[in-house]
């Protein structure tokens, strides 16, 4: 539940972020104003896009079974963990967010096409849709439970504090927030991959001779156990990891910390 609460709220400020800066540019100029009413049609749009995906997602396979479902489920953590890496690294190139919007903005402004703004809003909150669906998809493939009142309570509170800074009743360090959160959301990241290479090792799709657990911490932290339950869940922990799984997973984070420190320092 905590996962999925932490992604939801992630994302749902990133996308209340950028509503809340187009809505400050057009207020700056009220013959602007008049052009918010394609701001919430955009977040509309987006959200309802989203809202197909998930369902798409779900309709179109959640039939699967056997082999197939482990194929899936084995890709479809690949691709999340693509997409949540991408998603960090953009996180920490947005230094001046601001900016970049009101440049994409400027030409609709000026020539009054309310559908250009609502088109860059559906877009935005769309990638924060289709993320969000990505990833709640994935972790519930790890045995998360609680996942309906997990989303839903990291969506409740991301509306609260967003309410709250666009109104600039509460100050908070974003900067940190990101950082500390993408952190997590890494190691999180690496769990998949250890999940997906397990899946692909069952069906065969990788090396069976690297299936054999080269580790067995059990007798310290058995996955049964309620913390290795969690930690499994969110970090991908196994008491009896292969070989395989082992080096993905250490691979992963340093090509991953190698990206973001690469990105940071520019």
């Amino acid at each position: 539940m905590f996962t999925s609460s932490l992604i939801t709220f992630r994302e749902t400020i990133e996308a209340i972020l950028v509503i809340s800066i187009v809505f400050a540019i057009l207020s700056k100029q009220s013959a602007n104003w008049k052009l918010k009413k394609f701001v919430w049609f955009g977040t509309f749009v987006g959200v309802l896009l989203s809202v197909i995906t998930a369902y798409f997602l779900q309709f179109f396979f959640g039939g699967f079974s056997g082999k197939t479902e482990q194929v899936f489920e084995g890709t479809l953590m690949f691709v999340t963990t693509l997409f949540l890496t991408w998603m960090i690294i953009w996180v920490h190139k947005q230094k001046n967010l601001s900016e970049k919007i009101k440049q994409k903005l400027a030409p609709h402004i000026e020539k009054g096409y309310g559908l250009g703004i609502a088109s860059m809003v559906a877009i935005s909150v769309l990638r924060e849709g289709v993320e969000t669906v990505l990833y709640l998809r994935a972790v519930g493939m790890t045995g998360s439970t609680n996942q309906l009142i997990g989303a839903v309570l990291g969506l409740i509170l991301a509306l609260i504090l967003g309410c709250l800074l666009f109104a600039r009743a509460v100050k908070i360090n974003l900067s940190a927030f990101f950082t500390a959160s993408s952190i997590f959301l890494l190691l999180f990241a690496a769990g998949l991959i250890s999940h997906g290479v397990h899946e692909f090792q069952e069906v065969g799709l990788l090396p069976v001779f690297f299936f054999d657990p080269v580790l067995n911490i059990s007798f310290i932290l058995s996955n049964d156990s309620i913390f290795g339950s969690f930690l499994r869940t969110i970090f991908g922990y196994t008491a009896k990891p292969t070989l395989l799984e082992i080096f993905f997973y250490s691979f992963y984070i340093l090509i991953a910390l190698r990206l973001q420190k690469t990105v940071i320092s520019k």
